[in-house]
């Protein structure tokens, strides 16, 4: 007995862990190209703007600058547990689909066996 659709549900479970996966990604290189930018003019600024105010903005920028890093590398390992699930469901409907092939064949042989008595018994 087949259940309509089922298999669009793996299909459909997969398609929303790779799209999650793309929007992580390129979240991610917006966010590190926006960093980079800011870096950059960090740079300049800090060579302009001396004193106390200015060792503050560098401080500022850098705890600002860490804190970008914490949220990417939870990105990056966002993005690792959809790849393992998208592995994980790739693993798991093949071995379905080998289970129910097994079972096919032995019902297939059983099927043959006791036809075979059957014919043979008359």
């Amino acid at each position: 007995m087949s259940t309509p659709g089922s298999g669009n549900l793996q299909t459909s479970s997969q398609h929303a862990n790779q799209l999650g996966h793309n929007a992580l990604q390129q979240a991610e290189s917006g966010i590190k190209r926006s960093q980079q930018d800011v870096r950059t003019t960090m740079d300049g600024l800090i060579r302009a703007y001396g004193g106390k105010d200015g060792g503050a903005f560098q401080n500022l920028l850098n705890e600002w600058s860490g804190q970008v890093d914490q949220i990417t590398a939870r990105m990056a390992e966002m993005m690792e547990a959809l790849r393992n699930t998208g592995l994980a469901q790739n693993r798991t409907q093949n071995e379905i689909e080998e289970l129910i092939t097994a079972a096919k064949n032995q019902h297939a042989h059983l099927g043959d066996a006791a036809y075979g008595t059957l014919m043979g018994g008359k």
